[in-house]
Formats: C-alpha cells, structure tokens, sequence
C-alpha cells in the first residue's frame, strides 16, 4: 500500500517536536460495494457494504540513535455507507499501540494489537488477502480460527524478533487484568515464520481464557459478565455454527500454513485446529440458545488450498476451496462446511481498482446449537437452510 507521509512539523499539535529523524504518516483505504446475498434467513438482501475494512490512520516514529526507535500506530476503522465506526464503535478499534523496535533486538509494544499467529499466517488464507477480508465471507467457518481478525487482542504486549535470514518469531501476552485471577480473561499467543525467494511458511498457536468476554468481546476482557458487552447486546458469539460454544472456559488455535510462488502464478494453503475447551464453565450472557453442554470439548478441523493468478499487471484472478468439521461436543453431533471462493481484482492504478468476488457456502450435520447446520457466512446472517451464495461488487481506493 503506498502511504502518504506528513512530517511532523505539518502538524500544529506536534510542531514543536518535529525532528530531522522522525515522521508521523498518514494513510488508509475507502472501500464500498454491492453486496448480493440469497439467503439471509430466507430472504434476498441487497446491500451497500465493504470487500476491504475501510479505515484511516497515523502511524509515527522517532529515531532515538543507537539502531533504537520510539513507534505508534493508532488506525480507525469505519463503514463507507454509512460513516458509522466500526469495531463496535472504538474510536481506533482497528489498532492502537506505542513501543520501542531495534534492528538488533526486535520490536516491543503495547495496546490493541493483531495476534503475531494472525501476522505470520494471514497472508496464506484467502479471507484474509484477496476474497474481502473486510466483509468476512470469504474466511473457514465464521473466522473460526480468526487469521481473518475478526478478533484483535487487547491489552496486549507483543514481542516481534527481527528478521533473521528470513526467519522470525513473534510472542504475545494479554493481561486479563481481574484482581485475584492473574489467568482470568488472559490470552498467550506465539508464532513463527520463514520465507526465502518463492516459499513463504507461517504457524501459530493461540491460548485464550474466558473466550466469550476476552476473545469476542469488543469492549475489551471485562472481569465480569455485566460489564463485558460487544455491539450487537451481549452476544458475542453471533453465530450458528460456533456460537452454542460460547459457555467455553478456554479456547485453543493451532494454525499453520504456507505459500510458494511460481512466475505470476502463487498457490497457498492453510490449516487449523481450533478447540472450545471446558464448555459449561462461563456464563454466557446474551448467547444463542445451546444443549447444555458439561466440560466437553467441541474440535474444528478446516483446511483451505487457493490459488493467485496475476494474468497481467492490472488484472488478479483468483480462488480457492475450504473444507471446516465440527467434531461435536458431549455427544451432540457433528457438522461439515464446504465454501468456495472466486474472486477478480483489476487495478486501475497503484491506488485504486475495481473488484468482483462471490462466495457459496454449504453446511450438513448438527451444528453448535444442536439443530440441523445452515450456512452461515462470516459477517452474515445465517440462512435458512444448508446452501448461501452471495457476491460483491465495488471500487477501492488506497492512501
């Protein structure tokens, strides 16, 4: 993406502290579309939404001599048809974090940060890079294992090495902040990645407590149900196909992937297991209804294979196949998702370009809420019954 860089000294805020070796940058995306989906709870929606999370934000460095530099980065996210602010309506709910980084011994910071496993693997998903990560249709079972972000970390510290010939290893700890439980509401996070020419390699590992609140609560790991709330009133895990999980008292992510490119041709693949550990130990305020399910574990398995083609410098074709199972939990049975992603992107310049991406998702067996599974993109409603189909069609432009 190319940026738009201001000096600090083009800031009245910020006059008196502009210096030679120090910048603050702005940038962003402005993103909207068409969207078609066939099946929202049985019906045809027609919609004004986003491939790409429109967003702006500044970002800033200062050298402070010896290889050494203070950094920030504070990115707002919001919807183009509306104005409204996304994230559940945090003002920089996209990031917002301040550290030190040293070419010698790697990069510390602080705040509402992506999951180093999300840095290191998201590149090999297709919900993630060209198939609209920013509507979430395109991503493995609701984003269950989250390499879409569709959950960021707050109140985190995050250790990134540097890049040793390729290699590099990044860590990451969310404190949960509830007196007299230094593990409640806590999230561990490590990953590691190597590329060198055409081979690019990434695995991560996620433990999460309390997932409901720490997790998938926008507002941040509150020590308590009442005050733990995201945007849509409580229910924090939207969804049929994991949100009858939500009473989990961990949740784990194992993910690893990888991407080898062949002239104008690149071909990716990813897999994850994620597990809702524990079940029955949270109370879920708000949940979607669910058996009551006594400390089983429920297991997804997804594997995803897409495929880039760069047929020309302006125009990317693109696709790709997942596969999700639900072993169940508790003896409540199993479910399967098959999804399939087909997406174009023409640029009309380096900052701006047309794109087209459909998605179609199908669903058998008993999902989490222990009735018949229905498809159930990520960021929609789910349907009526096991097949959803939906596209969308619009302009994005970088700064």
């Amino acid at each position: 993406m190319k940026k738009t860089s201001v000096a600090l000294l083009a800031l009245g805020a910020f006059a008196g502290a502009a210096h030679a070796q120090s910048s603050v940058t702005l940038y962003g995306i402005v993103d909207t579309g068409i969207l078609i989906n066939n099946n929202v709870k049985g019906l045809h929606e027609y919609a004004l939404s986003q491939a790409t999370s429109s967003r702006w934000g500044l970002k800033g460095t200062e050298d402070l001599g010896g290889g050494l530099s203070a950094i920030f980065d504070l990115e707002n996210g919001f919807t183009t048809g509306t104005g409204a602010l996304s994230q559940g309506g945090l003002e920089f709910g996209r990031k917002a974090f301040v550290g030190l980084s040293s070419k010698q011994f790697g990069t510390l910071t602080a705040g509402r940060q992506y999951s180093v496993s999300n840095d290191y693997t998201a590149s090999f998903a297709s919900g993630a890079d060209w198939a609209a990560s920013g509507l979430g249709y395109g991503t493995r079972a609701s984003d269950v294992d989250n390499v879409d972000t569709s959950n960021r970390i707050q109140n985190s510290l995050k250790y990134e090495s540097p890049n040793y010939n390729g290699l590099q290893v990044g860590l990451l700890y969310s404190l949960g902040g509830v007196a007299g439980n230094f593990s409640q509401n806590s999230i561990w996070d490590a990953s590691i990645a190597y590329s060198n020419g055409p081979i690019s390699l990434g695995a991560g590992y996620t433990f999460v407590k309390d997932p409901y609140y720490s997790f998938f609560g926008n507002q941040g790991n509150s020590s308590t149900p009442s005050t733990a709330v995201s945007s849509s009133a409580n229910d924090n895990m939207n969804n049929k196909i994991f949100g009858g999980y939500a009473s989990a008292g961990s949740q784990q992510i194992i993910v690893a992937g990888g991407s080898y490119a062949l002239g104008p041709a690149t071909i990716g693949l990813l897999y994850s297991n994620t597990q809702f550990q524990n079940l029955g130990s949270v109370t879920a305020v708000g949940a979607i209804a669910a058996p009551k399910y006594e400390g089983g574990t429920a297991t997804f398995n997804s594997g995803e294979i897409n495929l880039k083609y760069q047929v020309n410098p302006a125009l990317l074709l693109a696709g790709a196949y997942i596969y999700t199972h639900n072993g169940g939990a508790d003896n409540v049975g199993s479910a399967k998702y098959n999804q399939f992603n087909l997406g174009a992107i023409y640029s009309l310049s380096k900052r701006t370009s047309l794109y087209a991406i459909g998605f179609y998702e199908t669903a058998s067996g008993i999902d989490s809420t222990g009735k018949a599974a229905v498809a159930d993109l990520n960021g929609s409603a789910f349907s009526a019954d096991k097949h959803q189909l939906a596209g969308i069609f619009g302009i994005t432009h970088k700064f």
